[in-house]
Formats: C-alpha cells, sequence, structure tokens
C-alpha cells in the first residue's frame, strides 16, 4: 500500500483543479476543509471528493487543456 503524503495528496488535488472547472462552492468548500486540517488522509478525503465531482460530471474539462 502506498504511503499517504500531503506533498503527494496536494499534488493531485493541483492536478485536478487544473485540469476541470469546478464549481466555486467545491472549491472554497475543499480550501477551507484543507486549511482547518493538515492530515493527509483528510486530505485524500478532499480529493476524493474532488474526484466524485468529477465521475458525476459536476467538474467540466478545462477549456486550455
Amino acid at each position: 500500500m502506498m504511503e499517504v503524503t500531503a506533498d503527494k495528496v496536494l499534488e493531485q488535488i493541483i492536478q485536478l483543479i487544473s485540469e476541470y472547472a469546478f464549481p466555486l462552492e467545491v472549491l472554497q468548500d475543499v480550501n477551507h476543509r484543507l486549511a482547518d486540517c493538515q492530515d493527509p488522509y483528510y486530505a485524500a478525503q478532499q480529493l476524493r471528493y474532488l474526484q466524485y465531482h468529477v465521475k458525476a460530471g459536476c467538474a467540466m474539462k478545462s477549456e486550455a487543456n
């Protein structure tokens, strides 16, 4: 099992945000939650939340990509 580190998770979150246009409310929620807790496992939960929005079709592929 791969070790969860804050750097790895943050890198994946940044990549998703750069590739997809998320609703502002989603980005604000994730930002607020990450600011409140620095636990890498909690950050991984926020990453899964963003991935869910992509799979659900709530985040659209950015025009730049």
